[in-house]
């Protein structure tokens, strides 16, 4: 059931304009072991499979069924509710940073964090595209998927995506979203096992700056 609860508000993460869903997974200390879950999936195919199912399955509910809530929220007192998940993060950061030592690589992620989203890009927006974005949000902490929607102009579109069921949208969605996942993963899966004093001072950045950029 924990595990449940926290796919919810990893769901409502999402949704909401500024926050990042890995955000809220590395709050409650499961985002390495979700990357490992996914990535050695077949590892333990039994452990890894329940696991995800019951982190997914709270993810899934929130963004399909809990939308028009959470957004009704955000849109009539938009400020409360980001205070309340900015607070929530913060709370959280007290683990991260007992893993940085040095913080330039935080400072340039931090800014790097507002390059990405506020630097408009002359680019055609398909639902593969769109997939790619959301991997990259999902994997990626601090990122959130949402700002950069909004700033490309194809929120709404997003969310139709899921309001409204459309297969074939869809399938190139998850197409984007699984190429792009697999590859963000081994990725991320290295810097963990290879650089991770590093890795948390980039996340430390990108975090710091999206509960900045939820406000603007």
């Amino acid at each position: 059931m924990k595990l449940f609860l926290i796919g919810l508000l990893i769901g409502i993460g999402k949704i909401l304009p500024g926050v990042s869903g890995s955000v809220i997974a590395i709050r409650f200390n499961i985002y390495e072991k979700i990357i490992n879950s996914m990535l050695y999936f077949f590892h333990d195919l039994k452990k890894n499979s329940i696991f995800l199912i019951k982190i997914f399955s709270g993810v899934i509910i929130a963004i399909v069924f809990l939308a028009k809530l959470v957004l009704f929220f955000y849109t009539k007192y938009r400020f409360i509710t980001l205070i309340v998940f900015a607070i929530f993060i913060l709370t959280g950061l007290k683990d991260i940073i007992k893993e940085c030592h040095s913080y330039s690589i935080t400072l340039l992620t931090f800014f790097l964090s507002f390059i990405i989203i506020k630097i408009p890009f002359n680019i055609t927006i398909d639902y593969f595209f769109m997939g790619i974005i959301e991997a990259i949000s999902v994997i990626i902490p601090g990122i959130s998927g949402t700002a950069i929607f909004i700033s490309l102009g194809v929120y709404e579109k997003m969310l139709n995506l899921f309001i409204n069921i459309s297969f074939i949208p869809l399938i190139k969605f998850f197409l984007g979203f699984g190429i792009s996942s697999f590859i963000l993963l081994k990725v991320i899966s290295y810097l963990f096992l290879k650089h991770k004093k590093e890795t948390y001072e980039a996340i430390l950045g990108f975090l710091f700056s999206s509960i900045i950029l939820m406000f603007i």
